[in-house]
C-alpha cells in the first residue's frame, strides 16, 4: 500500500447489514482533485466539500446506504456535526475532512449513529485495510473495485484506486464514487486540466441505464511538494490507466448485466455527432434488450442513431456486429442469423457503426438490459 495512508471500514448500522462506513486518514496534508456530478440536484457532500481546504486534506469519510441528497440545509449541518467530532478525535482541523455518500436519495444521515462509531473507525485504521474500505462504500456492487500501479522516477511511486458503482450509471456521471491515492507529489495548477480530461475520457465513456446520479464523485489525493520531473508522463499515464480500469469495472458490474457492449461510431462529420449517436444507442432500451436476447436486430441500432438529434444520412450507414457486416448503405446485407446469435452470446460484444460522412469517431461502453436489473431497482428502497 502507500505509507502514511490508512484505511478503515466498519458495519455501523446505516445499512441493514454489511460494512457501510469507511474512513481514509492521511498522515500529512494532501491535495485533492475532484470532479462531481453535473446533475443539477446534488448531494450534500458535494456542496460541503466545495467549501473545504482542498489543499490540506487529512481525511475522507464515506458512507453507503444513504445518499444524503435532497436533505436541504440539514444534510450539510449533519456533515458539519460529524466533522466537528471526527476532527477532534483525529486532532486535525474540521475543514481538513471531506465526505462522500451513496445510497437512497431523500434520507438524512444518521449522524448520531456515525458519531458513535468514530472510535471503532479509528481503531480499525491500517495501511493494509483497503479491502474493508472498498466493501464499506458498496451498494448493489457484486465485487470490489480496486487497482494498484507502481511507476519509477527518482524513486518508486504508487497509485491506488478504489471505486463503487453498478446502477444509475450514465456519463456526466454515474452513481459512483471513485478515490485515487498516490505518493507522487503533484503540482496542482499543472495537473488540474489533465485530471478533468482523464475523467471525461474514462468515467464519462460508460453507461448502464442512462440515469444520472446526484452523488457522483471522482477524487484524486496526492502528496504535496516538488514534482519529480523525471516521471511526469509516467504518472499521467498511470492515472489514465487506473481510471480506465476502474470505469470498465463499474460497467462490467452493471446491475443485472450479463454483457458489456463496446459501441464505436466512426466516419462522422465531427465528434459531437459521433458522441450523440453513441450515447443514444448505448441508452436505448430496445438496443440493450436486443443485446440481452442475442438478437442481431440491427434496425434497433439505426433507429436509435436516427433519433440522436444530429445530422445522419441513413443511405451511407454501415453496421458491423462482432466482425460481421449486417447492413451497408443503410440496407441489410444477408447474414447467418443463428451464427450471429452464437457470436453475441458472450460477455463482451463490439458494435461498429460507420456513418461514412467524415473522419470523427467516439466510443462508449454500455450493458444489456435484463430482468435482474428491473428486479434490483423495483425494490431498491425497500
Amino acid at each position: 500500500m502507500i505509507k502514511g495512508i490508512k484505511f478503515s471500514g466498519i458495519e455501523s448500522g446505516i445499512k441493514a447489514k454489511g460494512l457501510d462506513l469507511g474512513l481514509v486518514l492521511f498522515e500529512e496534508d494532501m491535495h485533492c482533485f475532484a470532479a462531481y456530478t453535473r446533475n443539477r440536484v446534488k448531494a450534500a457532500h458535494i456542496h460541503y466539500n466545495k467549501n473545504q481546504d482542498i489543499d490540506a486534506i487529512r481525511a475522507i469519510l464515506v458512507n453507503s446506504g444513504c445518499a444524503n441528497a435532497c436533505t436541504g440545509r440539514h444534510g450539510i449541518e449533519d456533515l458539519i456535526s460529524i466533522s466537528d467530532k471526527l476532527s477532534s478525535a483525529l486532532g486535525i482541523k474540521n475543514n481538513q475532512i471531506l465526505f462522500a455518500s451513496t445510497g437512497v436519495i431523500g434520507k438524512r444521515l444518521q449522524k448520531d449513529l456515525i458519531i458513535r462509531n468514530i472510535p471503532e473507525l479509528l481503531a480499525n485504521l491500517d495501511e493494509n485495510n483497503i479491502d474493508a474500505f472498498a466493501n464499506a462504500i458498496m451498494t448493489t456492487d457484486t465485487f470490489q473495485k480496486i487497482v494498484k500501479f507502481s511507476f519509477e522516477g527518482k524513486k518508486e511511486y504508487t497509485l491506488i484506486g478504489v471505486a463503487k458503482g453498478a446502477g444509475m450509471i450514465n456519463p456526466l456521471f454515474a452513481t459512483m464514487l471513485v478515490f485515487l491515492f498516490t505518493d507522487y507529489p503533484v503540482f496542482p495548477n499543472a495537473f488540474s486540466q489533465y485530471f478533468k480530461r482523464c475523467v471525461k475520457e474514462t468515467f464519462e465513456r460508460i453507461t448502464v441505464d442512462g440515469e444520472c446520479s446526484t452523488n457522483d464523485t471522482v477524487m484524486l489525493f496526492s502528496k504535496k511538494g516538488h514534482e519529480d520531473n523525471s516521471c511526469v508522463d509516467k504518472f499521467k499515464d498511470t492515472v489514465f490507466k487506473a481510471m480506465k480500469e476502474l470505469s470498465l469495472m463499474v460497467v462490467k458490474d452493471g446491475e443485472g448485466a450479463t454483457r458489456v457492449i463496446h459501441i464505436n461510431i466512426k466516419g462522422a462529420k465531427n465528434k459531437n455527432i459521433a458522441e450523440k449517436i453513441a450515447r443514444r444507442i448505448a441508452t436505448s432500451p430496445l438496443s440493450k434488450t436486443a443485446f440481452f436476447g442475442c438478437d442481431p436486430n440491427w434496425g434497433r441500432f439505426i433507429a436509435a442513431a436516427g433519433d440522436a438529434g444530429v445530422p445522419l444520412d441513413p443511405d451511407k450507414v454501415e453496421i458491423v456486429l462482432e466482425g460481421v457486416t449486417l447492413a451497408k448503405n443503410g440496407m441489410e446485407i444477408p447474414f447467418d442469423e443463428e451464427r450471429l446469435k452464437h457470436l453475441m452470446n458472450k460477455k463482451d460484444i463490439e458494435l461498429i457503426i460507420n456513418l461514412h460522412s467524415g473522419k470523427a469517431s467516439f466510443d462508449i461502453f454500455t450493458t444489456d438490459l435484463t430482468y435482474d436489473y428491473v428486479k434490483i431497482n423495483a425494490s431498491y428502497r425497500s
